[in-house]
């Protein structure tokens, strides 16, 4: 009895160990932090993103843009929020035109509100206010990309007007 007793004490320790180790946060990333990607088509490669250089949800998350392309591929939305102009004249494949003067305006995109919603602007500051207007509508999951160089940082690649 004193023998089974030990050994499922042991093993609720164990399990109760193991638990713990898997919710401590994580360290936030280092700089130039080395990471592996898989490209379409097979092969790994690997790819160093400058952290520093993203914006501060990317680097909360760690979020790279093949992350956000398979995300929106599974029902998440990526929005552009400069003018309508400047997203012809170049912006990401995934990314639906959401300028941010339709936002000042009180004009919300008609999604659940547990949709994951990622956003870049021009800039670091149009996207800010970008996402805490939606964050303030009670949209829940809501991701500030941050700029055109920052989404550039974590991988993303812009389309331009003549391809």
């Amino acid at each position: 009895m004193k023998k089974s007793a030990s050994i499922f004490l042991a093993l609720v320790l164990l399990l109760g160990f193991v638990g713990y180790e898997q919710f401590q946060p994580k360290a936030p990333p280092k700089e130039n932090q080395l990471i592996k990607t898989q490209l379409r088509g097979g092969g790994g490669m690997e790819a160093r993103i400058n952290w520093s250089k993203a914006s501060q949800d990317a680097q909360i998350y760690q979020i790279r843009f093949e992350q956000v392309r398979a995300a929106v591929m599974n029902g998440a939305k990526c929005y552009d929020v400069r003018s309508f102009i400047e997203y012809q004249l170049g912006h990401v494949d995934i990314a639906e035109p959401l300028p941010l003067s339709t936002l000042e305006k009180q004009e919300f995109p008609s999604l659940i509100h547990d949709v994951p919603i990622y956003l870049y602007g021009s800039d670091g500051v149009s996207s800010a206010q970008a996402a805490r207007s939606l964050r303030d509508q009670g949209f829940r999951y809501v991701y500030d990309l941050g700029s055109l160089e920052q989404i550039k940082v974590i991988g993303a690649r812009l389309k331009e007007w003549w391809e």
